[in-house]
């Protein structure tokens, strides 16, 4: 049936990891080093065997078991059934999000911008490019499930032995292929590639909840419809089940068939799903760069507005019970930054304050690191249409370059007050709902938590105009120190925070006050203030810098 139409893939595959040797590079050593960082450091935390049997009888409630999966091994509760069940999710959609933007952008994106077409007019097979791009997914995820498996049997954790690592590390692989799968398929149905990413991202969502459900429930065919649920019978650490991991193999071997046979049966640039017809004329508003920016972000931000609410709900839906959650294991109350030491002297009413106090100052924190994707994105999407082409088009008419630049950069600034105020919104509304007149929550000062937050948003958007506006092949780094705030904003100031005090200090929300539990939320404005100039300073620089260089493709 595919005689032929798998020439010169080899070919392919070598222009394909020329391509990626920067981008795959980061995205694979990141998620490695990120493992073997991780699992000492929740090793140190729960030490002993009485800490560990705590935080699975706290976290063995319904509630957790939807948002991280099932407890396994409690009655033997070890570092290493720890870090297998607690991560391995949540690592799982972090490899999921990497396959989505590898397989988007080497079929449906590279066919949107004309280049699989170049490639086919050489003698090269129908099917060459996808096939291509599915071996380099296999190849990669290989290299991850690998190095991932590996790094975590040296880092010398006691019970993360090296069969255990190597399931986790099978694990890992297993679920990008499954997932590079689902996105080539949704490659073949969608015609360009927004609709593609946005396709394949909701399948992550659709998965989660799936298993979330299933495991809620204890339905075991629930969850293991969901490949998110399946990947989590794999119990590294604990039974160290390879069929999970075999079967997910499966799965991925006849849904790639089904992209391969779409492929083949559709015409070039043209996808199962029919672009919507544009209108003849264009809108008033399209008349305008801001209205231009508005018109390609308006979606995303609509999305990701839903997302906060969302988020905001239901970590508000827990309000009522997070004391029962974790009042037994210090060490999570550690982790929601409760002053443990000062409880013995507190009332038992205070104790329930201090605990659900703690977690608003824990979720304001987690929800303002969220909102920086969306915004960060909003920026980096003048780079997407400098280098797609379209920028240049746009110029060659009257159209002032920062004035261009501008409608971006201020729909970002405008979208983080709007992100802040609706994840305040919802975080006192469903708060509200569930505990009634008892509601933890004043919405005055949750207003003021997430507002101060505002100014370090606007250093992470100003830093990224400096970025596009200065080096604009350099985005990457944009990334790059948002996994540093990331990491020094949760990770870093719990386990490391002597060792990577000077990593604190480049992050800006370092520099933000936070709240005390059971005392009144003061202001600090000076370094806020401080805050608000660099980002216009910087924000300003890159629009110059914008202006003064040359487009880059």
């Amino acid at each position: 049936m595919f005689h032929g139409d798998f020439n010169n893939t080899g070919t392919i595959i070598k222009f394909i990891f020329r391509r990626e040797r920067v981008i795959s590079t980061i995205w694979i050593l990141s998620l490695a080093l990120f493992s073997m960082v991780i699992a000492p450091a929740m090793a140190d935390m729960f030490p002993d065997a009485a800490s560990r049997n705590q935080f699975a009888a706290a976290f063995n409630n319904p509630m957790i078991v939807a948002m991280m999966g099932p407890i396994y091994g409690a009655d033997n509760y070890t570092a290493g059934a720890m870090y297998g069940g607690l991560m391995l999710v949540w690592y799982a959609i972090a490899v999921a999000v990497m396959n989505i933007f590898f397989v988007v952008r080497h079929t449906r994106a590279d066919e949107q911008a004309g280049r699989v077409e170049v490639v086919r007019s050489l003698p090269t097979g129908r099917l060459a490019n996808l096939n291509a791009t599915m071996i380099s997914a296999v190849i990669l995820n290989f290299i991850l499930g690998l190095l991932t498996g590996l790094g975590l049997a040296v880092v010398g954790v006691e019970s993360m032995d090296f069969a255990g690592s190597m399931i986790y590390g099978a694990a890992t692989a297993s679920i990008g292929i499954v997932f590079a799968s689902i996105t080539a398929i949704f490659s073949q149905l969608s015609s360009n590639s927004g609709m593609a990413s946005g396709m394949s991202f909701a399948s992550i969502g659709v998965f989660y909840m799936i298993r979330a459900a299933g495991d809620m429930q204890g339905i075991e065919i629930v969850s293991c419809i969901s490949p998110l649920g399946l990947v989590l019978r794999s119990q590294a650490y604990v039974a160290n089940n390879i069929w999970p991991s075999l079967l997910l193999l499966l799965i991925a071997f006849g849904l790639s068939v089904v992209a391969y046979k779409l492929n083949s049966m559709r015409d070039m640039g043209q996808g199962f799903i029919a672009a919507k017809p544009g209108r003849a004329t264009a809108s008033p508003l399209l008349h305008s760069s801001f209205g231009l920016a508005w018109r390609l972000l308006r979606m995303p931000l609509i999305i990701w507005t839903i997302v906060m609410l969302s988020l905001g709900a239901s970590y508000a839906s827990v309000v009522g019970e997070i004391d029962s959650f974790i009042s037994d294991s210090p060490e999570y109350m550690t982790i929601l930054g409760v002053p443990v030491d000062q409880l013995p002297n507190l009332s038992q009413a205070d104790q329930t304050k201090m605990i659900v106090e703690s977690f608003g100052i824990f979720v304001t924190l987690m929800m303002t690191l969220v909102a920086m994707v969306p915004l960060l994105n909003a920026v980096l999407k003048i780079r997407t249409e400098e280098r797609e082409g379209r920028t240049e088009n746009v110029l060659t008419r009257a159209v002032p370059r920062c004035t261009y630049m501008a409608g971006y950069v201020i729909l970002a600034y405008a979208a983080s007050v709007v992100f802040q105020f609706v994840t305040a919104i919802s975080l006192y509304g469903t708060a509200a709902y569930v505990a009634g007149d008892s509601n933890p929550f004043v919405l005055s000062e949750l207003l003021q938590s997430f507002f101060a937050f505002l100014p370090a948003l606007w250093i992470m958007i100003g830093f990224t105009v400096l970025v596009v506006g200065l080096i604009p092949k350099a985005t990457v780094i944009v990334w790059a120190y948002f996994g540093i705030v990331t990491f020094t904003s949760f990770i870093g100031r719990l386990v490391f925070t002597g060792n990577l005090e000077f990593l604190m200090n480049i992050t800006p929300l370092h520099f933000v006050s936070q709240p005390e539990p059971l005392k009144d939320y003061v202001i600090n404005y000076t370094p806020l203030i401080v805050m608000t100039a660099i980002a216009a300073a910087m924000t300003i620089a890159g629009i110059v810098s914008f202006r003064k260089r040359d487009m880059v493709w």
